[in-house]
């Protein structure tokens, strides 16, 4: 019987368990939760993971939804289901580690014996690559930022690049970013295991308060991947055309203070465009934010009126 930390994958059923993954300071482990579905049919092994970043929560949510709606009688292969990737960030609402002010997302492909973050990286690293044929990746803006939909994979010529591409085409958006060089995607999950031959796409929908409609999403984006790989009844969906983004520009705030958008997400930009504004304590602009490229697609931007400190990520714009 083949098994993920504790939790056995059983034909026709679904199971749950842990994978260990370190412990905290009073020696009390820490367990990543495991969801499974495994079909009586052969398939392939999808891993879906949620909360790499702690506060973007509305993927793990997605997750253990989907899981519990599913019929296993239709499934064909295994679903594994990882909901909250990072507890420590999970249990902080925050993008990095508590334990030792780490990002997750940008520190694959990890260290044995790194500090905590480094060390799940790791650990998630090993354990994925040893079990998934393919890997979905949910994330949003978090608390602080808000972002559309759409979906993202690692530029490449490889197979399971190829098949990322694939995949991505498939779920349910016209809107790609291929994430070409190392600047913006270095050090992530799925582009290392992407590099250990597993395709992989990222989904982005929401962020703040999570909604019925950011949870209909990434359900739906789940559902139409599994349809792709025959893993579920139904066609999976293709758009008509899709547009494809290829350079990013992430912006951080350069002064502390509340910040002001000018501008919803999924706007395009020209370039010089205002996003958005830093307001300090006394009402006065110290800061604007404004679109580096011409065509810009604005992917992330801070919610209104969030606090923040200089050197915080507040947009982010791509083109082609």
């Amino acid at each position: 019987m083949r098994k993920i930390g504790t939790a056995s994958l059983i034909p026709g059923e679904k199971t749950t368990g842990y994978l260990t993954v370190g412990s905290e300071t009073d020696g009390t482990p820490i367990k990543l939760s495991l969801l499974t579905a495994s079909g009586k049919e052969e398939g392939p092994t999808v891993w879906l993971i949620g909360c790499v970043h702690g506060d973007e929560y509305g993927g793990a949510a997605s997750i253990i939804q989907f899981i519990k709606e599913l019929d296993v009688q239709e499934l064909k292969g295994t679903i594994v289901g990882l909901p909250v990737a990072n507890p420590p960030s999970f249990k902080a609402w925050s993008r990095i580690s508590p334990l030792d002010g780490v990002n997750l997302n940008r520190v694959f492909p990890g260290d044995p014996k790194g500090t905590f973050s480094l060390r799940l990286a790791h650990t998630l690293l090993e354990t994925v690559s040893e079990t998934a044929d393919y890997v979905i990746d949910l994330h949003s803006g978090g608390i602080a930022l808000h972002v559309p939909f759409f979906v993202i994979y690692k530029d490449g010529d490889s197979d399971a690049v190829n098949k990322s591409r694939w995949l991505a085409e498939r779920m349910g958006t016209e809107i790609i970013w291929q994430a070409a060089g190392n600047d913006a995607t270095q050090g992530t999950g799925t582009d290392y295991y992407t590099m250990h031959g597993i395709p992989s796409v990222t989904v982005e929908v929401g962020g703040g308060t999570v909604t019925k409609e950011h949870e209909k999403l990434f359900k739906a984006s789940i559902h139409h991947a599994l349809q792709a790989l025959e893993m579920v009844p139904g066609q999976a969906p293709l758009q008509d055309s899709y547009t494809v983004y290829k350079k990013a520009e992430f912006m951080f705030a350069g002064e502390g203070g509340l910040f002001v958008p000018a501008c919803e997400v999924g706007t395009i930009l020209a370039k010089g465009d205002l996003i958005g504004s830093i307001m300090n304590l006394y009402g006065e602009v110290t800061e604007e934010i404004r679109s580096p490229f011409d065509h810009g697609f604005l992917a992330a931007t801070g919610n209104l009126y969030w606090p923040t400190e200089p050197g915080r990520l507040i947009a982010e714009v791509y083109t082609s």
